[in-house]
């Protein structure tokens, strides 16, 4: 008997204006841990240019921190945040377990880009978590990594026009 996997037409003949999402992503998995203190996140997120994180315990992702959380504790006044690796500010008790959200947005590494995309859209998430089989994080998809694949399809065909 044929397995029915291997008659799959993406998997035969893939579109290549939609290719599997671990074509695009991004190799490098940037997280941090439940115990990882608030203005740490922040430097994170600005320095990886993401706007949310996961959080990840023994490489298994278990929630996310925003950009917007960061600012929230910033503007409530729990957090105090530094602009020099050299000269740090008092530290904040604030953890990332005190903002986490869940869930974490995860995607098989073998789904396809324009599924991801508007599932990203629809949960109005920044980054989806690529994962491998068993659910360990082999890379992330980010607004960035999404640019540059739209750069290059442009770069390919050219500017379309409507009219």
């Amino acid at each position: 008997m044929t397995d029915s996997r291997l008659l799959d037409p993406d998997r035969l003949a893939p579109d290549a204006d939609d290719p599997a999402v671990s074509e695009v992503m991004r190799q490098e998995v940037v997280f941090c841990l439940p115990s990882t203190p608030i203005d740490a996140i922040a430097k994170l997120l600005s320095d990886n240019d993401l706007g949310e994180i996961p959080v990840l315990i023994d490489r298994r992702p278990v929630g996310y921190v925003t950009s917007r959380d960061v600012v929230a504790r910033y503007v409530d006044g729990d957090v105090e945040l530094g602009g020099s690796d050299v000269v740090r500010p008092q530290p904040t008790a604030v953890q990332a377990r005190d903002v986490l959200r869940t869930p974490p947005l995860l995607v098989d590494e073998r789904a396809r880009l324009g599924e991801v995309v508007a599932l990203m859209h629809q949960q109005r998430r920044t980054v989806a978590l690529v994962t491998h089989e068993d659910e360990s994080p082999v890379g992330m998809l980010t607004v960035r990594e999404l640019a540059a694949h739209a750069a290059r399809r442009l770069a390919r065909t050219g500017p379309t026009s409507d009219g």
